[in-house]
């Protein structure tokens, strides 16, 4: 038999159905024939959600983690303590949020060691269709060593370039972050919102791949298959956010809230298959995620919430049902997280 020493170093499973493969399906997600041969295994069983990534890339990192927009600087310290000490690995935050300084507070002040905490934050590159300057190399460098500050920390576990707005600027951003990950002051660098042809462009430069790129997931918008694609063909870790937005409370009365009426004031989603569970819809299709493989980072200010999202271990989704959340946006794709009808993966 092979070892799993030997699988893992292959990178990623090679679809044949082996007894010790390291990784979870997502990349055979698709292909009914290679799907059928895993479900023929003992594989079936596998723990997906401990897996941190390891299947698309080498970035390790928690499954789950803290969603920090529109969560106020004066109030996101004492949710940061909260969900360290519920036991939350993660927390994300992002220049243009304004709240790195109470994050950076609650972690110095916290009893859990900064080694056990992953932090992921993201550098603004500026905002589309308007007439703010584009961020620059010098300004990146700048950007990242101004939240190292804020953050109260000596390097960040995962920098990001927020989006791909800044067209004419995309490969010197990018440059920067390179040269971040060079002086130490950045451990893994990616890119968020970032469609095929952004990436391909720092393929094309012959620079360092991203080692992951945070866009929107949810059953109301999955990745597109191309990229979906050229991302496991280049080991590049798809990390969800905005998991819950189907839910018609989530972010209500904001204007980053994209959703149709009917979404924001319907009936909740999914609740039957919720129910066959017993568990929550937002335990259900954070679940969902992370058995496709994708890290999550909820937001909430409420310690109830905040406890619920992190109680996950406790159910599998069948691939049945996978399959039926999955195919939702199949018919009714929506990008919810934007306003209007406006979707960043779009942008040239």
């Amino acid at each position: 038999m092979l070892s799993s020493k030997f699988l893992a170093d292959q990178d990623m499973c090679c679809g044949n159905g082996c007894m010790k493969c390291p990784y979870e399906p997502k990349y055979i997600f698709g292909n009914r024939s290679l799907q059928k041969k895993w479900a023929n295994t003992e594989k079936k069983m596998y723990n997906r959600e401990n897996l941190e990534g390891k299947k698309m890339s080498k970035l390790k990192m928690p499954m789950i983690g803290l969603g920090t927009w529109l969560i106020p600087n004066e109030d996101v310290g004492k949710i940061v303590e909260d969900c360290l000490n519920l036991g939350y690995k993660h927390i994300d935050t992002a220049e243009v949020y304004q709240n790195e300084e109470g994050i950076g507070r609650a972690i110095a002040s916290s009893s859990t060691k900064r080694e056990n905490i992953f932090i992921t934050t993201k550098m603004w590159p500026g905002m589309y269709n308007q007439e703010e300057p584009f961020q620059t190399f010098d300004g990146a460098i700048k950007a990242c060593e101004k939240s190292l500050k804020l953050l109260q920390v000596d390097e960040i576990d995962l920098y990001l370039i927020h989006n791909p707005f800044a067209k004419e600027n995309r490969i010197e951003l990018w440059e920067a972050m390179v040269e971040l990950k060079k002086q130490g002051k950045v451990l893994n660098i990616g890119v968020s919102n970032y469609n095929v042809k952004h990436i391909e462009e720092i393929e094309n430069a012959k620079l360092e791949m991203p080692a992951a790129n945070q866009i929107e997931i949810h059953p109301w918008h999955i990745i597109p298959e191309t990229l979906d694609n050229y991302m496991q063909k280049n080991q590049i870790l798809p990390i969800a956010y905005s998991t819950l937005a189907p839910i018609p409370n989530w972010r209500e009365g904001s204007r980053w809230n994209g959703k149709p009426e009917d979404m924001k004031s319907g009936s909740m989603p999914c609740q039957n298959i919720a129910d066959n569970y017993n568990v929550s819809v937002p335990q259900l299709f954070l679940k969902w995620a992370i058995q496709l493989g994708y890290p999550v980072l909820p937001k909430s200010v409420k310690y109830d919430r905040l406890k619920e999202n992190l109680c996950l271990d406790h159910f599998h989704i069948s691939d049945k049902d996978l399959d039926i959340i999955s195919r939702i946006a199949i018919k009714d794709q929506k990008c919810l997280a934007w306003s209007g009808d406006f979707d960043p993966l779009d942008v040239d």
